[in-house]
């Protein structure tokens, strides 16, 4: 015989009560959108603090090693034609000859001094001339810092909340990035690179999982829209003040101390509803509630203040009891569905970090300012965020990122077939790439968040992200692979599209669903009914047999 648990509170018909765009909400908006748009200026700062600079070698028998004539007269003769001249010179024919165009024979000799035409980047100052790896390096660190913070930094916001997390995180990486200024080597700079990023690379997915699960399940496509467009904006400041600021040490003391303000939230964000009720922390929960209401001149229905001022468990005592014997990856590893659904989100992960972050830091290196080309990458975003919130409420998850991955991964292959003599359409494809992954990167943060439980949300979306850092470690060496095969960084990035394509085929779609709760809910998504009121919804998920 069959017994029905009791249910749940209805988070999602609570919200619905307060009202999603009242004074409470609005408030709360404005504070999570000021570290989405913080997070931003240091996901990928390298691509301008260790950008690549010209350099060429110091030819003593002309000039002194600081010498302020970058481009003599007699330089074409001193040095090599093609990849050489940054790091051989040639030979001179006699100490005693002026230096000229016979003075010089064609053997060539390595350099041990090198001479910068700009001092705005770390290679200049720690003399990182024709050591092109330790300048990628930095970008790889940064984002193996990432990899370490993802699970730690979800571990704190899913046992003591969402608030902390965040919290902790934006402050960290204001107070630990602020030291990569005063860095006296370059062995400093990549552990303060690397502590920065630990500290701070949860405050963006911290800031999400708050904002969605602010909102009922008809606002998640708003939500991921809504970080999006801070996350273009963010991009655009961060150009700008690199431009503005372009020695690295202004633009560091100046963008990052201001996150050490954050540290005031504990006092004015309030903490996840959704966390509070799945922790069993009903009185906590209930106090913001009702200040909710209050801030929103909303009166809660009858049903609503029943469950509140009653005494009834959040949780069933079976489930309470099960959550407290087994411990969190115990329940995910004993779900096939959940390690299966974990396995394929790691993937989508690894393929948005890989070609998202591969094409940014690209994009410095195609012709024309470097600063104007990543503004026209970051501005090109947006067409991916109006677009997802235009379709991802209508023809559903998995149909809209099937469709991005396919774009992207055809985009990028096609680039290796455009004849030398049509640049534009090489950009044109590019461009394209750039908008098709990023619509898959927005879209895959809501997605992956639907498809867990709210007490293990941010602890496997962290895993996925943890797990997709792979492919951000590795985009930052491409463009060192592309020295020796230009085509094959394209190929790479399309192929893995693609395959992150056909996966999208084999997990459930999400819409018009609400957040599952439980391990149990989370099983049964592709059998949850749809349209249907969150009530009834529950009471299937809940039915026990």
């Amino acid at each position: 015989m069959c017994e029905k648990s009791p249910v749940a509170m209805d988070t999602d018909r609570l919200m619905h009560e307060l009202g999603q765009f009242r004074k409470f909400h609005l408030l709360n908006y404005f504070l999570l959108a000021l570290p989405a748009f913080a997070a931003a200026h240091y996901a990928i700062n390298y691509v301008f603090l260790a950008a690549d600079v010209p350099y060429r070698c110091v030819v003593p028998e002309c000039e002194a090693f600081n010498s302020s004539d970058y481009s003599p007269a007699w330089l074409a003769s001193a040095l090599p034609a093609g990849r050489h001249q940054r790091c051989f010179s040639r030979a001179p024919l006699d100490d005693q000859v002026p230096c000229n165009d016979a003075a010089f024979s064609e053997e060539l000799r390595s350099c041990d001094q090198w001479l910068y035409a700009s001092k705005n980047t770390i290679v200049a100052e720690f003399n990182l001339a024709c050591q092109e790896w330790k300048r990628t390096l930095v970008g790889t660190i940064h984002n193996i810092g990432m990899l370490v913070s993802l699970p730690i930094l979800g571990y704190i916001s899913d046992r003591w909340g969402r608030k902390r997390a965040l919290v902790l995180s934006c402050t960290l990486v204001g107070a630990i990035g602020s030291l990569k200024a005063f860095s006296v080597s370059y062995e400093m700079y990549v552990i303060v690179e690397f502590l920065e990023t630990v500290a701070g690379a949860s405050a963006f997915p911290a800031a999400y999982i708050l904002t969605i699960e602010l909102l009922g399940q008809d606002k998640r496509v708003l939500t991921t829209a809504f970080l999006g467009i801070l996350l273009v904006l963010g991009g655009l400041s961060f150009a700008l003040l690199a431009k503005t600021f372009q020695y690295w040490r202004t633009f560091i003391l100046v963008v990052y101390p201001p996150s050490l303000l954050f540290l005031s939230y504990i006092y004015f964000l309030p903490e996840s509803i959704r966390w509070l009720l799945s922790q069993n922390r009903k009185e906590e929960a209930v106090e913001i509630i009702m200040k909710a209401a209050k801030m929103n001149n909303v009166t809660l229905s009858d049903e609503t203040m029943r469950q509140l001022q009653s005494e009834q468990q959040i949780k069933s005592p079976e489930e309470k009891k099960e959550v407290e014997e087994k411990g969190l990856w115990i329940q995910v590893m004993q779900s096939p569905i959940i390690m299966t659904r974990l396995a394929i989100c790691s993937w989508w992960w690894i393929t948005c970090t890989f070609v998202f972050y591969g094409l940014a830091i690209n994009s410095v290196s195609l012709a024309g300012d470097k600063y104007t080309n990543f503004m026209l990458v970051v501005s090109v975003e947006v067409i991916a965020v109006v677009t997802n919130a235009l379709v991802l409420d209508r023809i559903g998850r998995k149909k809209t990122l099937l469709a991005a991955y396919v774009v992207c991964g055809i985009s990028c292959v096609a680039i290796t077939f455009v004849p030398k003599t049509m640049p534009w359409l090489a950009t044109l494809l590019y461009l394209l790439g750039k908008i098709a992954i990023t619509q898959a990167f927005s879209g895959i943060y809501m997605y992956t968040s639907e498809l867990f439980p709210t007490h293990a949300r941010h602890s496997l979306l962290g895993f996925c992200s943890m797990v997709g850092r792979i492919g951000s470690i590795v985009a930052p060496q491409m463009p060192l692979l592309a020295i020796y095969i230009d085509w094959l960084p394209s190929v790479l990035f399309g192929a893995t599209a693609l395959i992150a394509g056909g996966l999208m085929l084999t997990t459930p779609e999400t819409l018009n669903t609400r957040l599952p709760d439980t391990i149990q809910e989370a099983e049964h998504i592709a059998a949850a009914p749809r349209n249907q009121p969150a009530t009834q919804t529950q009471e299937v998920v809940t039915s026990r047999c």
